[in-house]
């Protein structure tokens, strides 16, 4: 019988949690985007509606940035110390990384509000519900571009 190699087991299942945090937070947040914000001045509920669940869904997007967070920075060094990584990985890495914590942090309100946030400021609108989907679903796919071009793993037991 085989033995199972414990790394090649943690790097599979944290690939597993990264895709499915990434999922649930760009899921979550196309669906607040998409389905519930357009409601908000047609419908007078709608915006009961929409305050419910985006306390209802910040649980989840908390739990899911998180994973998202812990799993990203473990896979990042992980691939980085093997020194297999090209200068196009490394590259795009950045990009992803940049674009990630971008959208983190304005949606979780880590960045600064003053004055530039008033409503129809170029802030405001820069770093509105759309930009942050859109640089989510950049990093996540730049995730699924990344898992391409790096050179496969032979212990993975997949590739």
């Amino acid at each position: 019988m085989e033995q199972i190699d414990i790394a090649a087991f943690v790097r599979i299942v944290l690939r597993l949690v990264h895709a499915l945090a990434g999922a649930i937070w760009l899921g979550s947040g196309a669906y607040l985007l998409v389905a519930l914000t357009p409601l908000r001045g047609v419908v007078t509920s709608a915006q009961d509606t929409l305050r419910a669940a985006q306390l209802r869904f910040r649980r989840w997007w908390v739990i899911a940035s998180a994973l998202l967070l812990g799993s990203g920075v473990a896979l990042m060094f992980d691939r980085l110390a093997d020194g297999r990584g090209t200068a196009l990985y490394v590259i795009l890495l950045l990009v992803k990384v940049a674009a990630g914590l971008l959208a983190l942090a304005a949606t979780g309100g880590l960045l600064p509000r003053g004055a530039s946030w008033e409503r129809g400021s170029a802030t405001r609108v820069w770093l509105s519900g759309r930009t942050v989907l859109l640089l989510g679903t950049l990093a996540y796919l730049l995730g699924v571009l990344l898992s391409v071009i790096y050179p496969p793993d032979p212990t993975a037991g997949w590739r």
